[in-house]
């Protein structure tokens, strides 16, 4: 009795992918970089739209209104490319933050009996989520 495997060019492939080496990640953002992005604009597809519209010159592509005074339909698909992507980024992504176990923790408060600061170090680690904007 003979096994089926299916297609042999998918087993093969999926054998080497087994072997390959990942990528390697990218390197963490220090937390003075990440604080200090909280003014970034945010995403706009009308601005990205333009941008690349914009640059398509440099790629040898008319820009502007077509002889007939018509807006150019490669713009028009290229603005609602960028719309999909970036309601698909703010609509659809999903974004999850760990913290490893023994991250330094510093924190402060208090209550009726006056200020409270903690110092410790995490036990397990912890996750969040975040939004894309």
């Amino acid at each position: 009795m003979a096994i089926d495997f299916g297609n042999s060019t998918e087993v093969l492939s999926s054998l080497i992918n087994l072997f390959k080496v990942p990528p390697a990640p990218a390197p963490p953002i220090p937390s003075v970089l990440v604080l200090a992005s909280v003014n970034r604009p945010g995403l706009s597809p009308t601005k990205i739209s333009a941008n690349i519209i914009k640059r398509q010159a440099e790629a040898g592509l008319p820009v502007g209104p077509l002889p007939s005074g018509d807006e150019s339909t490669e713009e028009k698909m290229e603005r609602i490319r960028i719309e999909e992507i970036v309601r698909a980024l703010t609509e659809d992504a999903k974004i999850t933050v760990a913290t490893n176990i023994g991250q330094t923790v510093l924190a402060s408060g208090g209550n009726a009996g006056g200020p409270v600061v903690v110092a410790g170090t995490t036990t397990s680690p912890g996750s969040g989520f975040g939004v894309i904007q």
